[in-house]
């Protein structure tokens, strides 16, 4: 079952020229060894990206908008990937709710990215010629939040040539699980010299690069070679592949490197790992066992909003269709969260635009199940859910609370520009392809709109650590305060871990300058600043019960506390993101 595109695939549209007129750009310079990626061979930590949460309660109050229906009888293309995080929009379909709110919504799967892109590119050419309701292309697309960087980098080109632009105007669902990177250990430092089949710069692949960063450990980013102290990959053309070489026993022969050079020795390795989704976990689970979830999007809670991404131009010429198409997804949203049967009809709905399964099996990975796998290990398979206008002002801040999709967004445009510089260069800025107008709208003209999902937090039933990760925040000499140079640092932590929805806890450290007393008080209060900064420049994202502190004074050194770079390194804050 193939439910995400394939390595080439997901890459045209970050090369993709105009193509009404035009040609695709060539694919090879991507995915060439001797190209692109022998540029890139240095293994390294990722930065600090962390986008966790724990278990939340969505609200089941029903939100009532006040808004005439629209009056046009178009039908507009609504592209997506097979994905249980649709479920609201199908649910719209299949109740009649796009009917009632006057609209047409024609839902169709599309598995390619990159024809995706070139059906949007379609219709923006029409639009651009004067067309008022276009006959051919996609109004709308459907993709993962995660992923729109590099999506929306790869469009500026052939939308830029006739004057059109795509923008996000919302969010109907999440990935609560089914995206995964899984491993033969849980353990961090044995995902060195690991070799992972994934589509590279996908959103799974994100996952494992997420919590390589949080762990400190390595990324080769060459796909050619491999680092026996970093983590590798195989690149796969779907992730259907990756799960069958995993299967299989996939191995091929690579040039050994040691940070970025070249050893000169070769060295047949082994895939041991996949980034993979639900179904491809249960055949992994069913034919091979073995293998444990690191990191999903249960643990990565906001990294994979279910974003719907419009044609500018036209959706400024027809508000009033934009708003009665979320309008009526919401509506879809809110009664598959608290209706069976509701969801039972929008499982089965998903079943016939996708041409695959049915509703029950739909209807059964969008709860999530446990299963045992091949060897009697239990495995958590599936897990989405639809969210409502009340999870959309949270999740775009619209309420005076943190905005977490702006911060999803620059991670991931930090991802693929540190690893990919020369295909993606600098990141769209978040303020110019992200419109919250159509939310707004629908806000001032709602009653009742309910509660977004609420977080729970309980530091004291913490049951095991999922993450761990230094940071090098400068205080002042032999004090609590921050010097100046690190706001630049403590700016990128709030960026990094404000989204995550994980219990943190900030472990304080420092060099043995001093008496161990005064040590030990000097790092409680320098992580109680941290605490405080945190808290007082993200409020939403960190309520009092979330962060709790440990001082450890110099009696965990990393580094010789002999010399001054040693003692700089020593003077550290660990951020440990706790599961429960």
């Amino acid at each position: 079952m193939r439910l995400k595109p394939g390595a080439k695939a997901f890459l045209k549209f970050l090369g993709i020229s105009l193509v009404v007129g035009g040609t695709w750009y060539g694919l090879n310079q991507f995915i060439d060894g001797g190209g692109l990626l022998a540029k890139f061979t240095a293994s390294s930590v990722p930065e600090k990206f962390d986008l966790s949460a724990n278990d939340s309660n969505v609200s089941k109050e029903h939100a009532v908008i006040n808004i005439a229906p629209a009056t046009s009888s178009y039908s507009a293309t609504l592209l997506t990937i097979p994905w249980n995080a649709t479920m609201g929009a199908h649910y719209a379909s299949a109740a009649g709710l796009f009917d009632k709110r006057g609209v047409s919504v024609n839902i169709q799967r599309q598995d390619d990215y990159g024809q995706m892109l070139a059906e949007m590119v379609k219709f923006g050419t029409a639009v651009s010629k004067g067309e008022k309701f276009p006959s051919q292309g996609a109004a709308f697309s459907i993709i993962m939040g995660d992923g729109y960087p590099a999506f929306i980098k790869g469009a500026q080109e052939p939308l830029s040539k006739i004057g059109q632009q795509l923008e996000v105007v919302g969010a109907i669902g999440y990935s609560r699980g089914e995206d995964k990177c899984m491993l033969p250990s849980k353990d961090p430092q044995a995902a060195k010299g690991s070799l992972i089949g994934a589509v590279i710069r996908d959103g799974d692949w994100n996952i494992c690069v997420k919590w390589a960063s949080d762990n400190g450990i390595a990324i080769n980013p060459d796909e050619k070679t491999y680092d026996p102290n970093a983590m590798n990959f195989v690149a796969v053309s779907s992730f259907t592949e990756a799960d069958e070489k995993l299967i299989s026993g996939y191995s091929e022969e690579r040039d050994v490197v040691v940070d970025g050079n070249r050893t000169g020795e070769k060295r047949r390795v082994t895939q041991n790992g996949t980034a993979t989704w639900t179904p491809g976990d249960v055949k992994i689970a069913k034919q091979k066992g073995g293998l444990v979830t690191v990191a999903s999007t249960k643990e990565y809670k906001w990294q994979m909003p279910a974003i719907i991404i419009g044609n500018k131009q036209w959706m400024e010429q027809n508000p009033e269709y934009v708003e009665n198409m979320l309008a009526a997804i919401f509506e879809g949203s809110q009664a598959v969260n608290s209706n069976d049967a509701a969801l039972t009809a929008a499982a089965e709905h998903e079943a016939k635009v996708y041409k695959e399964g049915d509703g029950a099996y739909w209807k059964r990975y969008f709860t999530g199940v446990t299963e045992n796998d091949k060897l009697g290990i239990p495995v958590s398979l599936g897990g989405s859910t639809a969210i409502s206008l009340a999870d959309n002002a949270f999740l775009f801040g619209l309420n005076g609370n943190d905005n977490l999709y702006r911060r999803v967004y620059n991670v991931f445009a930090a991802i693929n520009s540190k690893y990919y510089p020369e295909i993606v260069g600098q990141a769209v800025p978040y303020e110019t392809v992200v419109n919250t107008r159509y939310l707004q709208s629908l806000l001032s003209k709602s009653s009742n709109i309910g509660k977004a999902e609420v977080q729970h937090f309980d530091t004291a039933g913490v049951k095991e650590v999922f993450a761990k990760k230094s940071y090098s925040i400068e205080f002042d000499n032999g004090k609590a305060t921050f010097s100046p140079k690190a706001t630049v640092t403590l700016e990128d932590l709030l960026d990094q871990v404000s989204v995550s929805g994980l219990s943190v806890q900030v472990n304080g450290h420092t060099d043995n300058t001093g008496s161990s007393d005064s040590n030990l008080i000097l790092s409680k209060r320098r992580a109680e600043a941290v605490k405080d900064w945190l808290m007082s420049n993200a409020g939403s994202s960190f309520p009092s019960d979330r962060i709790k502190t440990r001082a450890y004074g110099d009696t965990q050194p990393i580094a010789d506390n002999s010399s001054a770079s040693g003692k700089s390194k020593n003077r550290r804050v660990e951020i440990v993101l706790l599961q429960n």
